[in-house]
C-alpha cells in the first residue's frame, strides 16, 4: 500500500515538470481600444463627464434627497 502511494505521488510530482510554454512565436494577443474611442470620438474628458453623470443618477443618497 505504501508502495502504491509513493508512486502514485512521485508521479503526481513529475507530472508538473513536463509542462511546456503555450505561446506562439511574438504573438502576445490584440491591444485593447480605450473605452472612450467608440462612444465619444476618442474625447476622453466627455467621457469621464459622462460617466460621472451616470454614477450620480445611481448614487442613493442623491436620489433619496
Amino acid at each position: 500500500m505504501r508502495m502504491l502511494a509513493a508512486m502514485l505521488i512521485s508521479a503526481g510530482l513529475l507530472a508538473g515538470c513536463g509542462e511546456t510554454a503555450q505561446t506562439v512565436g511574438d504573438y502576445r494577443g490584440k491591444t485593447d481600444a480605450k473605452p472612450y474611442e467608440a462612444n465619444y470620438g476618442g474625447d476622453k474628458a466627455k467621457w469621464e463627464s459622462a460617466l460621472r453623470a451616470r454614477n450620480q443618477t445611481q448614487n442613493e443618497y442623491k436620489r433619496v434627497h
